[in-house]
């Protein structure tokens, strides 16, 4: 879930699933598996969402009720940002969903780095953790210190929404 802290004149911090740079690392992956990323976006803006190391494919958007999943979200986690060790729980997006499923464009129905989260929708991404073509990465991919997953905008970047991720054998 992506997350406005907002104060008077705008955000005052943005966040990957309601968490600081420093928390816990809560996104473990396996080495040579795929995975379906679902970034739900309340916030009013678009956010260019990128992952290091890997590509995926767009599965697709949906427009969902943000107000109403937000006051869900804050029941679950209380006011962003949670603390360090906290594991989000993020709720059931499909109990807020409205309107049709809109499946990738041509020019989006391709291998990407970096995807556009619109606001107030729900984007799902099939994530493939090993390199496209197959075989291995010709490093230790899951030697540490790790990977990042943020927004491409350099000042929500800046502003907490980066988190690290692991690659695990």
């Amino acid at each position: 879930t992506l997350i406005e802290v907002m104060v008077m004149g705008g955000p005052l911090e943005i966040l990957l699933d309601g968490k600081k740079w420093a928390a816990d690392i809560s996104e473990n992956v396996a080495l040579g598996s795929t995975e379906d990323w679902i970034i739900v976006n309340p916030t009013a803006d678009a956010h260019p969402i990128h992952l290091h190391l890997v590509q995926f494919q767009l599965v697709s958007r949906q427009p969902f009720s943000a107000s109403q999943y937000m006051t869900a979200w804050t029941a679950n986690n209380g006011m962003p940002p949670v603390p360090n060790n906290w594991v989000t729980v993020n709720p059931d997006y499909t109990l807020y969903l409205q309107g049709k499923k809109v499946l990738p464009t041509a020019f989006e129905n391709s291998w990407k780095d970096t995807i556009q989260a619109h606001p107030g929708q729900v984007t799902i991404i099939r994530v493939r953790w090993a390199p496209i073509g197959g075989g291995n990465y010709p490093f230790p991919a899951y030697e540490g210190p790790g990977y990042v997953w943020h927004c491409h905008i350099l000042d929500h970047e800046d502003n907490e929404m980066m988190r690290p991720y692991l690659v695990k054998p």
